[in-house]
Parts: structure tokens; C-alpha cells; sequence
């Protein structure tokens, strides 16, 4: 399985060298050997987007200030 559900993961398998009976060998061309990790991904990673900050409910003291803030694939 890949290590990460987004963008920047990784997947390994193991690589071993036998012979026709599957029996453990020694004498396979480690130049052929297939990789054991690969990147992958599932695409990019959630992140936050975020509006404008509105308007002060108060004219002085106490006012608070809003904005949209979402979750984004």
C-alpha cells in the first residue's frame, strides 16, 4: 500500500532471488534486480483555504471579525 493517502508517499515490496522451484538462490544479476520502493500518491493533500477577514460587528470594543474557512482537496 502506499504510505501516504496524498501527494509524497511511498510504496515497498520485498525482491528476492530463487530458483525455479522457488527455493532461495544466489545467483541472480543483482543489475536486473527489480526496485523494491517506488513513489506513489492519490493526489494532493487537503488543505484550508480561507476568505477575507468581514467587517467588526462593533464600532469599538468587544467586535468580533469572521471569515469562511473550508477544508480542500
Amino acid at each position: 500500500q502506499c504510505s501516504s493517502t496524498c501527494a509524497g508517499g511511498f510504496q515497498r515490496r520485498v525482491v528476492v532471488c530463487q530458483d525455479e522451484n522457488g527455493y532461495t538462490a544466489n545467483n541472480c544479476d543483482e543489475k536486473s534486480k527489480p526496485m523494491e520502493q517506488r513513489s506513489c500518491e492519490s493526489g494532493p493533500c487537503p488543505q484550508w483555504a480561507y476568505g477575507n477577514w468581514g467587517e467588526c460587528t462593533k464600532p469599538c470594543g468587544g467586535g468580533t471579525r469572521t471569515r469562511l474557512v473550508v477544508c480542500q482537496r
